[in-house]
C-alpha cells in the first residue's frame, strides 16, 4: 500500500511474458549484445523504457525488425508499463551475469573530457543516469551501440533530450564519438 500507484498497477509476470519476445535480440535477462543494434535494457529507468517503446509504436523511432519481432502494434499501454517495469527491475548481478562491457577503440582521456563537458550533468559522473528523471545509464551500454545512437542524434534520426533542435553532438567527429 505504500508503493506509488504506478508501481501497484504493473504486472511483472505479464512484463516477463512480453519480454520473451525481446530476448532474441536483447538477451534472456535484457543484457543486450555487443554491437550496434541491441542495447542493454536490464536496469534501465522504467520511464525511459516506456517513452522509447511509445516512440517505436508511433513511428517516431524506427526499427522494423524490432517492431515486428516484439509485436509492438499489439502492445497495450498496460503491456508497455508492465514490460518496462520488468526490465527496470532486473539486476544482472543477481542473475549471475557479468556487468563487464568490452572497450571499443578510442581515446579514453578525450572521451572523459567530452563526457564531462556534455553528458555528465544529466547522465551523472558515474554514467549511471538518473532513473527518477528517466535519464538512461550509459555506463553499462555497449560502445558500438552508443556510437550508433550518437550518430542517429547527429543525423536527426533520434531526438536527444526531448529537444529536436538539440545540437550537442553536431560538431563531434567520428573519432570523438568513439
Amino acid at each position: 500500500a505504500c508503493l506509488p500507484l504506478s508501481a501497484q498497477a504493473v504486472d511483472l509476470e505479464n512484463g516477463e511474458r512480453i519480454a520473451r519476445s525481446c530476448a532474441l535480440c536483447h538477451g534472456q535477462y535484457g543484457q543486450g549484445t555487443p554491437g550496434p543494434i541491441s542495447p542493454r535494457l536490464a536496469g534501465m529507468p522504467q520511464g525511459y523504457l516506456i517513452k522509447q517503446l511509445e516512440h517505436y509504436q508511433s513511428g517516431e523511432r524506427k526499427n522494423d525488425r524490432m517492431y515486428i519481432l516484439a509485436s509492438l502494434s499489439r502492445l497495450s499501454e498496460d503491456d508497455i508499463d508492465d514490460v518496462s517495469a520488468y526490465f527496470a527491475s532486473l539486476n544482472l548481478d543477481k542473475v549471475g551475469l557479468p556487468n563487464h562491457v568490452p572497450l571499443w577503440p578510442g581515446d579514453i582521456e578525450e572521451g572523459e573530457e567530452l563526457y564531462n563537458d556534455d553528458c555528465k550533468s544529466c547522465h551523472r559522473k558515474n554514467g549511471m543516469g538518473r532513473s527518477r528523471k528517466g535519464v538512461p545509464a550509459l555506463a553499462l551500454q555497449y560502445s558500438q551501440y552508443l556510437f550508433t545512437q550518437l550518430k542517429m542524434f547527429q543525423w536527426r534520426k533520434r531526438v536527444h533530450d526531448d529537444d529536436p533542435e538539440d545540437g550537442t553532438f553536431d560538431d563531434y567527429t567520428d573519432p570523438q564519438l568513439e
